[in-house]
């Protein structure tokens, strides 16, 4: 658990993922690495200068008749505020549109009703647990099937929901994440989506174990080039609420609360002022 801690610290000190008085909605599928950010940040919330909120939510999707009972108490043991959401997101893309290829829809929808779960909560972030192979993994999609250099970024502002998403994870390698979750025995929960392993993200997750039996230590060469905004620029291209301690100017609507009126809207954009300036 001390190198998932440190993993964290590494990433809020070099992204400022937690400011105080935030409050904080973790979303957990039930997987290894949501489970770890569950009780990993309840851990962080102790230690760290920052005063911050956490609570947790897990969206049922519908899928097939699941029993969260195990995650409920695990989540009561770490001391979390946990919720559990039940939702009709399976029956719309695999019953009512019969998506061929469901994955985007459904990330699509479940990232909606994780955002409102979280404004319904107060909560003016939410934390999700990608991992360091997540992010090449992401890499490797975007290159190799949208011609796109890109991957997402530990800090990202949404200005229609008002919700900041922040990654702590980033830095963790995956086998750190399996070997506490075997640890610490996990009620890691089974997927029981039609489409899991058949997806481009399983091609991308054999593409990177081939290149490390060629390249030693090649997923963390990876994650560093990625990270170094100085020279390759993917991370400097976050999108920062207004008020983030990283952001720098111009803003535009992107980057403040879709929802403000136009008078608190001039108080941060002048009237005179457009979006290319």
């Amino acid at each position: 658990m001390k190198r998932v801690l440190g993993s964290i610290r590494r990433a809020d000190e070099r992204y400022h993922l937690f400011e105080n008085g935030d409050k904080v909605c973790i979303g957990v599928s039930g997987g290894k690495d949501s489970l770890l950010l569950m009780e990993a940040l309840k851990l962080y919330q102790r230690f760290s200068r920052t005063e911050f909120q956490v609570c947790a939510v897990t969206l049922d999707l519908g899928i097939v008749e699941q029993d969260w009972s195990s995650v409920i108490a695990f989540a009561e043991r770490v001391g979390m505020d946990f919720s559990l959401i039940k939702t009709d997101i399976g029956d719309v893309v695999f019953n009512i549109r019969r998506e061929k290829s469901p994955c985007a829809l459904c990330a699509k929808l479940r990232r909606g009703a994780l955002n409102n779960a979280a404004r319904d909560r107060g909560c003016n972030k939410v934390a999700l647990g990608h991992n360091r192979e997540d992010v090449i993994e992401t890499f490797f999609m975007s290159l190799l099937y949208e011609g796109r250099v890109n991957t997402f970024a530990p800090v990202t502002y949404l200005s229609r929901s008002d919700v900041t998403v922040i990654r702590p994870l980033v830095f963790l390698p995956e086998k750190h994440a399996l070997s506490v979750a075997r640890q610490r025995e996990y009620p890691v929960q089974k997927a029981n989506c039609p489409a899991a392993g058949h997806t481009k993200r399983e091609e991308a997750k054999e593409l990177i174990r081939h290149l490390s039996t060629l390249v030693p230590d090649v997923e963390e060469k990876m994650i560093h080039a990625i990270a170094n905004t100085d020279k390759y620029g993917l991370w400097d291209r976050m999108r920062l609420r207004y008020d983030h301690p990283l952001f720098s100017g111009p803003v535009t609507e992107k980057n403040i609360p879709a929802h403000m009126d136009d008078t608190e809207t001039e108080k941060i954009i002048p009237a005179d002022m457009d979006d290319t300036e």
